[in-house]
């Protein structure tokens, strides 16, 4: 992706377009006599074809994000350099928000159909920024726009993956990196609480897939479904060494491969793994505390204490085994 189209935009409304829109209130002021209306025309004419110039980059950059496609999944499931391209972009433009709206003022400034789409995935009753498109500035609907441009590439290049995990870990960082960088910045303001709240549902569900696809299996592995209305002890003493030898494999290959993944966010990392912990440990705990008589110490491989310090070794982008650390 060409990136001088970015700094087109900047230099143009940095060094002309920011001192033109500063003056024309004044310039039309001036020039409400016909001696000056040659001049009037003249300033209408630059600021429109600033604002021109500035709309037909846009729709380039647009252009650029969505035909930028991968054949291969990017690699630890990371904030793709992508995402973080078109932030950076639209956090730089984010200073010149009121000359930007200013230029653009006199083209169309209803965020897109596929926008206002995309927003009643989340509640069909709610409009951007909580009101309606008509009320958009015309920079939010552009920047916007683009934000669901890059949102729909992302969700492409987390079908990459043969994993489903990994894939939505991918959206999820990536999600969580576009909220964030909204949030921390004057890109607020520009985007509105609607868009932050809708972001921010999107990453959490791609979180929750992640959970539910990594540990649903491995949960059911510690449930009793089968296990209630044996008679026999032999039976359920052995079915629940399966169950435990079963539980252990799938842990380690979680381990294996997701100690390998990425999660670049501190605060978003922790949380996965004080998710992971409640739900993993505790019911390890009760499974070994209800078969306690069935299985025996040497059929313990880890304890609790250890499986939550293993949790915590996940997506630090390095791939380890847990074979070199059995107790037993």
């Amino acid at each position: 992706m060409d990136s001088s189209m970015i700094q087109d935009v900047i230099d143009v409304v940095g060094n002309g377009g920011h001192q033109v829109g500063r003056i024309i209130p004044d310039f039309d002021a001036l020039c409400s006599d016909e001696t000056g209306s040659y001049a009037e025309t003249q300033c209408h004419y630059v600021m429109r074809s600033l604002g021109d110039f500035a709309k037909a980059t846009f729709l380039e950059f647009e252009n650029a994000v969505a035909s930028n496609i991968s054949t291969t999944p990017f690699a630890g499931g990371g904030i793709h350099h992508l995402t973080r391209y078109v932030m950076n972009y639209i956090e730089a433009l984010s200073a010149y928000s009121d000359t930007l709206n200013v230029l653009l003022k006199d083209h169309e400034t209803e965020a897109p159909n596929s926008l206002l789409h995309d927003m009643s995935a989340v509640n069909e009753k709610d409009s951007i920024g909580g009101s309606s498109s008509s009320c958009v500035s015309p920079i939010a609907a552009h920047l916007i726009s683009l934000t669901s441009i890059l949102e729909r590439n992302l969700d492409d290049k987390s079908r990459l993956y043969n994993d489903s995990s990994l894939g939505h870990l991918f959206l999820m960082n990536n999600m969580h990196y576009m909220s964030q960088t909204v949030q921390a910045s004057k890109l607020r303001s520009v985007f509105g609480d609607e868009w932050v709240r809708k972001c921010n549902w999107k990453f959490q569900q791609a979180a929750m897939c992640y959970e539910r696809a990594t540990w649903s299996s491995i949960l059911s592995l510690l449930r009793d479904e089968g296990l209630q209305n044996l008679h026999s002890n032999s039976v359920l003493r052995t079915l629940s060494k399966e169950r435990l030898r079963g539980f252990y494999l799938a842990f380690e290959d979680v381990y294996k491969s997701q100690t390998g993944w990425s999660v670049p966010d501190t605060q978003l990392r922790d949380d996965l793994h004080i998710s992971a912990s409640l739900k993993v440990v505790q019911a390890y705990r009760m499974f070994v505390r209800r078969h306690t008589n069935h299985v025996s110490d040497r059929h313990i491989k880890y304890n609790a204490d250890d499986l939550e310090n293993y949790i915590m070794d996940l997506f630090e982008g390095s791939p380890r085994s847990l074979h070199s650390f059995h107790r037993r």
